[in-house]
């Protein structure tokens, strides 16, 4: 959760011209069918929720910090969830909303990349539908998406209602916190979006919403579908990337007070959730704690966290200087000694 990550989903495109009219025998390569001129023009809005109606689940956890959650993406054989790393690390439960029937599913972690905020759950049959998968590297800026998820609302905190936002491609193969091949947009996405899709005109899941850039108007982003899947693919070994067990996001000044804790400074990056019997937790790292190096690297940003990780391998030891406020207001300086996964 290496920054405020949010999810969207993007929207669908305008109608294009149905099949053209014509004499068969003047042009018999054309197809007039129902088919053919519903393969010609880009779905509806409306049509693409209620394709998606059981492809996009609502995810709910619990942890020592309080409950939590996100969206995420039914994926190939319906026994898994594609989603972001950051909805499902340092939870201590994790259950996915059958789409159809409302019931709680256990769900049980098969691999995370924090670095790329990609993670796959393996979940009990119910009633969902593997989503149609796009090819991301055909996006076009200016291209209308949408964005499907299942954020909490004014009107339903529970989250438990699909909720649709639409927007276009603002910029492609963006990097942004340790994470590359971006796909920007300004479909609007909130809290809960986290791992909902962002999909194209034609109904195809092109994208995984991933987080907004606070401070930014409609500057929001998603994993591109290709990069995820290539991901994805990794992660069902059951292998994980980049891995310490620790949900991490960037400092800044009035955080400590969002979340309600005491913060002795206003920099570094901030552990939010711990897994429990990961690396991080067995080195001693915990709630609250501020990174402020990694192996003698100064840590100004979550891309900064990832590159260090990425330049080592499974089994490497790391060193994190940290700094832990206690609730008196005191402070110390510390290091743990973590194994890479």
């Amino acid at each position: 959760m290496f920054v405020r990550l949010l999810t969207a989903v993007l929207v669908a495109g305008l109608l294009t011209g149905a099949a053209a009219c014509g004499d068969d025998d003047e042009d018999p390569g054309k197809e007039d069918t129902p088919t053919a001129e519903r393969e010609a023009r880009d779905l509806t809005p409306q049509e693409i929720v209620e394709s998606l109606s059981l492809s996009v689940v609502n995810i709910a956890t619990t942890s020592p910090e309080g409950a939590g959650g996100g969206s995420g993406i039914v994926w190939e054989d319906s026994r898994h969830i594609l989603t972001n790393a950051h909805v499902v690390l340092g939870a201590g439960s994790i259950k996915v909303i059958d789409p159809k029937d409302g019931r709680e599913i256990a769900a049980q972690v098969v691999g995370l990349s924090p670095c790329d905020d990609v993670a796959l759950l393996e979940v009990q049959r119910g009633n969902f539908e593997p989503a149609p998968i796009g090819d991301s590297d055909k996006l076009e800026p200016g291209e209308e998406v949408i964005a499907l998820g299942y954020p909490a609302t004014y009107t339903d905190q529970g989250s438990s209602k699909l909720v649709v936002t639409r927007g276009i491609v603002s910029k492609l193969k963006d990097s942004l916190d340790g994470k590359s091949d971006l796909i920007q947009t300004d479909a609007a996405i909130n809290p809960g979006n986290s791992g909902g899709p962002l999909v194209n005109g034609r109904g195809e899941i092109i994208g995984i919403n991933t987080l907004t850039f606070l401070g930014q108007q409609s500057q929001n982003y998603a994993i591109a579908i290709n990069e995820a899947a290539f991901v994805a693919e990794k992660l069902a070994t059951g292998k994980n990337i980049t891995y310490i067990g620790a949900r991490i996001r960037a400092n800044y000044a009035g955080l400590a007070q969002e979340l309600g804790i005491q913060l002795a400074y206003t920099d570094g990056l901030l552990i939010t959730g711990i897994d429990t019997g990961s690396p991080a937790d067995d080195a001693g790292l915990g709630y609250s704690d501020l990174i402020y190096y990694a192996d003698d690297v100064w840590m100004e940003s979550i891309g900064d966290f990832c590159d260090v990780l990425r330049s080592r391998k499974p089994g490497d030891t790391i060193r994190i200087d940290i700094t832990r406020t206690y609730r008196d207001g005191s402070s110390e300086d510390l290091y743990a000694e973590v194994e890479l996964e």
